[in-house]
Order: C-alpha cells, then structure tokens, then sequence
C-alpha cells in the first residue's frame, strides 16, 4: 500500500470511528427520558459548573446574541464561562436559566444547560448531560406549574427524523424534594408531534 492510500485509509477509518461514536452517543444520551420515573441526578449544595471547553472557536458573532447578565445567578454562570442563551423565567423565587458553552455554525447552542434556582442557589439542572440543538434530548421548553413544580419538554428524534422536525416531545414533571432545595425529576411522559 502506497503512503498516500494509508494516509487515506487512516482518515476513512478515523471518520467512520467518530460518526460510529456520534451515532451511538445520541441515543444514548437521552435514554433517561425513556424512564417513566427518572432517577435524580440532581444533590444537595450543588455548585455551578465550568462551561465545557470546546475545541472549536466560537463565532463572534453568535457570541454578540448571548444575554448580558443582569442577575446574580446569571454572574454566577457567566463567571464559570457560560453564555445566557434567550430571557430567563422566574416566579415563585425559582429561576431557570439556559446557558450554553458553545454554538453550531448558525449559532444554535451547543453543550448548553437549563439551571434551576431556588432562592438564588442552584437547586439542580434540567439534564443529567449537556445538550445539542437538534438533537435527541434536547430541551425545549419549561412551564412554571405553581411554586414548586415545572414542566420541561425535550425533544425526542428518531433515526428517520429530519433536523427540522422531531417526531416526539418527552414531558418531565419536576418538584424540588420535600425539605430541601434540590431539584428532582417525578415523571416523564412521551406523546408523538404528529
């Protein structure tokens, strides 16, 4: 075999190995949501974490859309290293706040979270993973229901499904633990979008 021919071998190999890992990670990485009882990821005196660091530069631009901080618990994301991705949501002194660490080449988030405070502490997250635009799990929206429940859809792609358009929306009921300040998941429920 030919230098060149290796050198091309050695890419083919190497990109097949990285969509197989990507291919099988995007399962895999929602599969809590298939739980109708989720386990809780969430603990006690949680503490925000760093933002991922990515390997890719961040667009400039998408940059310029994040939010500018205007409250402490934004300070508190934005000193570990996260952008404020859209308004934050409050009521009831809970606030959830989407940060991201990244942003695909449209500036969707990339590796972002929902934060939930209660009482300007971290009660917990939304995932037991960061998340991608566009892909299985990835949240969408939280309902307030009242002043210790929320609702959080996610969405749920099947293999078939394009970018666009997610087949399914999983609905996760979550209450703060009885005594404490910690964020738990209660239920989840898959319903289809057609």
């Amino acid at each position: 075999m030919t230098p060149t021919l290796r050198r091309l071998a050695t890419v083919s190999l190497a990109t097949a190995a990285a969509l197989t890992e990507i291919g099988s990670a995007q399962p895999a990485g929602a599969t809590w949501l298939d739980a109708s009882q989720p386990v809780s990821w969430n603990k006690p005196g949680l503490a925000v974490p760093a933002a991922a660091r990515l390997a890719e530069s961040v667009d400039p631009r998408c940059r310029d859309l994040a939010r500018p901080a205007e409250l402490e618990e934004d300070r508190l994301l934005r000193e570990q290293g996260w952008d404020l991705v859209g308004p934050y949501q409050g009521g009831w002194q809970i606030r959830v706040i989407l940060a991201t660490a990244g942003y695909d080449g449209m500036c969707r988030p990339r590796q972002y979270q929902g934060f939930v405070f209660l009482h300007g502490a971290l009660a917990g997250t939304l995932s037991p993973k960061l998340m991608d635009s566009r892909t299985d799990g990835a949240l969408s929206r939280v309902t307030f229901q009242g002043n210790a429940r929320l609702i959080a859809e996610y969405l749920r792609y099947a293999p078939q499904d394009p970018l666009c358009c997610a087949s399914r929306t999983t609905s996760v009921v979550f209450d703060f633990a009885t005594g404490t300040a910690v964020l738990r998941p209660v239920s989840a429920s898959t319903s289809s979008n057609k």
